[in-house]
């Protein structure tokens, strides 16, 4: 049987409620914006704090974010935030290091989001860059820049 499509990405990340924040500029939207995940959390609209977890047996503060409607179909983000043991620093991930490298979001007018979200004050360290595919008619536009955690995201438009 097929993989149907992918549920969740989850990233840990330092101070949650920056997180939500961040990502909520770029679009996405909490799951369960009244904070209600069902048992065992209890609740803090529109984060729910989790006494256990399966990290480890440490607390959490977790929010679940969604790009669309359909909570079957939607891309989801699941951010978690240690509260005990705290959040520990990484070091600078090296491009060629093995693992998930960046998060790519398809975008229609790449420009005025980048010019909206630079003004919202959101870091882009480039421009948008032209990539023209010819083999496949089309060419796309995309550009690279962190989250408040440095991890790497990409907006990506595509053109016929």
């Amino acid at each position: 049987m097929p993989v149907l499509n992918l549920v969740h990405l989850n990233l840990h990340v330092s101070d949650l409620d920056r997180s939500v924040a961040f990502y909520g500029l770029l679009g996405w939207k909490p799951m369960f914006p009244d904070g209600d995940m069902g048992e065992p959390h209890e609740m803090q609209p529109p984060i729910a704090v989790s006494p256990k977890n399966d990290y480890g047996g440490g607390v959490v503060r977790t929010a679940i974010l969604t790009l669309g409607d359909d909570p079957r179909a939607a891309t989801k983000l699941e951010l978690i935030q240690y509260v005990d043991p705290p959040p520990a620093p990484r070091p600078r991930k090296p491009k060629n290091e093995v693992g998930v490298h960046r998060i790519a979001m398809r975008v229609k007018d790449i420009d005025g989001l980048v010019a909206d979200l630079r003004a919202k004050g959101v870091h882009f360290p480039h421009d948008p860059i032209d990539i023209g595919l010819a083999e496949l008619g089309s060419r796309q536009r995309f550009v690279l820049f962190p989250d408040p955690d440095e991890n790497l995201l990409e907006f990506i438009e595509l053109f016929r």
